[in-house]
């Protein structure tokens, strides 16, 4: 069974098979990638952490997958007012290059250590093309190259699941300004899986 290792302001994540995951319908998601959940004060799923690789060794590079509604609501429209490139201009304003680069490495560490040893082996040998570009990517995937003048970032869903998920993002103060840290206040989850 998986033990939990990312515990920061007092919750922790909890093994996922009590919990029945249900992200937003018009994202497509395979529950067999659930690996452990991070539950919000009101007891409901916030953040999922997801295996590297489906049953069928399909890469899936979002470690940290939201689920909070209010979040991923949130998250959707303060990116369709530009949020993306607002927090790309924080990074770059507040010179976090460095720290940018460091937490996409982090995300690289922590996809490859939740590949199991005798899979990584197989990949490395038989799908190799695969199993590079998934260890290559930071968060969500992204490639964000070797060039510390530049930062990219990948949709605000995917910067929320992480700050949330390990507690701390380069820019966790802009996203915290913008609601982004935090959850609906009210247990929301309760009244939507009631109906």
């Amino acid at each position: 069974m998986y033990t939990p290792f990312f515990r920061k302001g007092g919750r922790c994540f909890r093994a996922s098979p009590a919990f029945n995951i249900k992200p937003d319908k018009k994202r497509r998601f395979d529950n067999s990638l659930i690996i452990s959940v991070r539950l919000c004060p009101f007891n409901h799923a916030q953040v999922i952490i997801c295996k590297a690789l489906s049953k069928k060794l399909r890469p899936f590079p979002t470690t940290f997958w939201l689920t909070c509604p209010h979040l991923i609501k949130l998250a959707g429209t303060v990116e369709s007012q530009g949020g993306v490139h607002e927090l790309e201009e924080y990074l770059k304003n507040k010179n976090l290059f460095h720290e940018w680069h460091r937490y996409n490495f982090l995300h690289q560490v922590i996809r490859l250590n939740l590949i199991e040893k005798n899979l990584k082996a197989f990949m490395k040998k038989y799908r190799s093309k695969i199993f590079r570009g998934l260890i290559r990517g930071g968060i969500g995937g992204i490639k964000y190259g070797e060039d510390l003048k530049i930062i990219n970032v990948k949709c605000l869903h995917l910067q929320v699941a992480s700050c949330l998920g390990l507690g701390f993002h380069p820019g966790k103060e802009w996203l915290e300004a913008k609601g982004l840290c935090s959850d609906c206040g009210r247990g929301l989850c309760s009244i939507i899986n009631k109906k």
